[in-house]
């Protein structure tokens, strides 16, 4: 029969006090023990009826469960960074607590208790680029730039933080507080960044400005200077900010340490990026690192910047030319433009044995093909590499013929 506790135990209760029949005939009617009949005769001669009620079956004491100094460890480095579970584990077996850590489970179970864990949308991750990048595969090999995006200060200022970030250690090379876009400061936080740390084989950028521009070559200022030191600049395809991953993915932590809010002055603004790029190259765990820091994984490059830009060595074979104040170079009795960005420079302009095409080079870089056109000569973007081993084999057995 269904027990319930106003009814069915207080019956059985008052029917054994009226000790008109045995104890275990009542319990026999009731179909219980007389162990269990002894248990509620007790509970009701020491609360009353309210001693016959279900209850709570969790233990008055839980063995595992957290002291106060180790909870509210926990909940003030939580609110002071704002990190993760994994984080906070990492920082308490560094800090006081060391052995008394808590698991990163037992973490996050504490900062949802507590609501101290933003629960994030899931985001749909849109399909990879194919095209090969350098892989960062050791210190200074990869370079990873850009701007984060304006915000102004509370006074008005405005604000375009460029950052730079190692892409093996994650190490930030570089937070400046930049006033614009513009080549001149972007190219003296590079100067300085190169003479700190020394010169990358491969910076990666998008196409903005001042690392791109829409013209043939799509060289800036900026970008022939990186030339000019031997470094490879790589850039990412128009309107695909996802194959510079993790420099976004950086963004949104300088985002929330701080821009949100932005400070009240333009100096307070540098002192807290100062602060930010200390700890989180000296101070925070790294995910991509196994939790290690940047600045235990980072080291400087043996390229040092040098004194005096060494001029392009090209082969003998090649034709020198001096690229004049607007922009063009003279070939075989034609002008050909080839941008402003490279004037005084020297580029050559080699003929290929094999089609018989000019191809104009800077540095180790070329800039493109000339073609004629009417009695004028124009600079022609290379094209891609054929795609595939058809197309490949293909292209070289009619080069053959």
């Amino acid at each position: 029969m269904p027990w319930r506790v106003d009814t069915m135990r207080f019956r059985l209760v008052k029917e054994v006090l009226r000790r008109e029949e045995s104890v275990a005939a009542i319990c026999r009617r009731y179909g219980v023990s007389r162990k269990t009949a002894y248990k509620w005769l007790e509970r009701f001669e020491l609360e009353g009826r309210q001693g016959l009620g279900d209850r709570k079956r969790a233990p008055h004491r839980q063995a595992l469960a957290l002291d106060r100094e180790v909870e509210a460890a926990v909940v003030k480095l939580r609110r002071r960074h704002g990190w993760g579970a994994r984080k906070l584990h990492r920082m308490l077996q560094r800090g006081a607590l060391g052995p008394r850590t808590p698991s990163v489970s037992t973490i996050e179970t504490l900062l949802k208790r507590r609501g101290l864990k933003s629960m994030r949308a899931r985001r749909h991750h849109v399909p990879l680029w194919r095209e090969k990048f350098t892989p960062a595969d050791r210190c200074n090999r990869v370079w990873r730039a850009d701007y984060k995006g304006y915000f102004f200060t509370g006074d008005g200022e405005r604000i375009e933080p460029l950052t730079v970030t190692d892409g093996r250690s994650r190490y930030l090379v570089s937070l400046t507080c930049c006033r614009s876009t513009g080549e001149k400061e972007a190219r003296h936080a590079f100067d300085a960044a190169f003479k700190r740390y020394g010169l990358p084989d491969v910076i990666l950028t998008d196409n903005g400005n001042p690392f791109a521009t829409p013209s043939l070559t799509g060289l800036t200022r900026l970008s022939v200077w990186f030339i000019k030191l031997g470094i490879r600049h790589e850039r990412t395809a128009p309107a695909s900010p996802y194959q510079n991953g993790g420099q976004e993915r950086f963004h949104r932590t300088l985002r929330e340490a701080v821009v949100a809010p932005a400070a009240a002055t333009r100096t307070a603004q540098v002192r807290r990026c100062a602060r930010f790029t200390h700890e989180y190259n000296e101070i925070r765990p790294h995910e991509a690192l196994g939790l290690d820091t940047p600045a235990s994984v980072y080291r400087a490059s043996t390229r040092k910047l040098p004194a005096r830009l060494a001029p392009p060595s090209y082969p003998p074979s090649a034709q020198v030319r001096r690229v004049r104040t607007n922009g063009t170079i003279k070939w075989q009795g034609k002008l050909l433009y080839v941008g402003e960005v490279l004037a005084r420079e020297l580029l050559a302009v080699q003929v290929d044995a094999v089609d018989g095409k000019a191809r104009v080079h800077f540095y180790d870089r070329v800039l493109g093909t000339i073609s004629p056109r009417g009695d004028k000569i124009f600079l022609r973007g290379e094209a891609p590499p054929p795609r595939g081993r058809r197309l490949a084999s293909k292209l070289t057995k009619s080069r053959k013929v």
